[in-house]
């Protein structure tokens, strides 16, 4: 059955992608957003998006709605243009000793061998589209290969705080 709440959040992501589309490479073969339909009607999301610096975002979750829009089952992957990890939110619940489980974010490169990869409190208030974007845009992790780096008040920054349900 349609929900159009969800399919209202999945062109809330879209508008905030389009409005930074100049930091985006829409044409890298691994530039893929999942269609409207599928969050529409199965209420799940996936991404890969590719910034024009070679550096990527991606992102899998599943929408539920009561009073508000919440993402669960979700991980946001963030990785440098050599496919290294920089960071990853995720809501797996194998991180019991975390004091914001089952949320918890991994910071650098994912360990060698059988090395465990160690995950920390959230660092954010919510985890959510808008948010991590911003994030990448606005923590200098993201830097253009022209040395550009976003400045603070940009419309990702903004979308995060003022529209905390997106």
């Amino acid at each position: 059955m349609p929900n159009g709440r969800f399919l209202r959040y999945y062109w809330q992501i879209r508008t905030l992608l389009n409005e930074n589309i100049h930091l985006l490479d829409i044409e890298h073969p691994a530039y893929e957003i999942c269609q409207d339909y599928e969050t529409e009607y199965a209420g799940t999301f996936r991404a890969s998006v590719v910034f024009e610096n070679g550096s990527r975002l991606i992102v899998r979750f599943s929408l539920r709605a009561d009073e508000d829009i919440e993402e669960y089952g979700y991980a946001y992957q963030y990785l440098d243009p050599q496919g290294e990890r920089i960071f990853r939110y995720d809501d797996a619940s194998h991180h019991p000793d975390v004091s914001t489980h089952p949320h918890h974010l991994h910071r650098g490169p994912e360990p060698s061998g059988r090395g465990r990869d160690k995950a920390c409190a959230l660092d954010i208030q919510r985890v959510d589209f808008a948010t991590i974007f911003a994030k990448i845009l606005e923590s200098g992790v993201f830097v253009r290969s022209d040395g550009f780096s976003r400045p603070k008040g940009s419309k990702a920054a903004k979308a995060a705080t003022t529209n905390p349900h997106i």
